[in-house]
């Protein structure tokens, strides 16, 4: 039997957001997710500080980084996940035009944008 290769793609998501927790548990769940470390932003800041990733940043958009040091953030960083799964990744590069288009990243970007301060209510973000 052979060893499973390292994950190729570690994703930062807010953990502190139910949504978020959902969706990452989805792609978990998924076959090919053992090519993916899945890193909760919201609770693992020693893992954010090794990797020189702001705490709110973090929280605030999806992040990805490749092995190689890259960093993919908002709809991107999706389009990286969608890539590693099988499921996922032929629509990843059929809709590749949709998935790096302007709008679907502006629209990303008001989500997030909206999302935040519902999230941060009460002092539960990082300062």
């Amino acid at each position: 039997m052979s060893t499973p290769a390292p994950p190729s793609l570690e994703v930062f998501y807010d953990g502190g957001c139910p949504a978020c927790r959902r969706e990452m548990a989805h792609y978990r769940m998924q076959p090919g997710a053992e090519a993916i470390r899945f890193t909760d932003a919201a609770h693992d800041v020693e893992r954010l500080a090794e990797v020189g990733l702001d705490a709110m940043a973090a929280i605030a958009t999806l992040h990805a980084r490749n092995v190689d040091g890259t960093w993919h953030i908002g709809v991107p960083a999706f389009r990286e996940i969608w890539l590693r799964l099988p499921r996922y990744a032929r629509w990843a590069r059929r809709f590749a035009w949709l998935i790096e288009s302007r709008a679907l990243a502006w629209a990303y970007a008001v989500f997030c944008r909206l999302r935040l301060p519902r999230r941060c209510r009460d002092g539960r973000c990082p300062t």
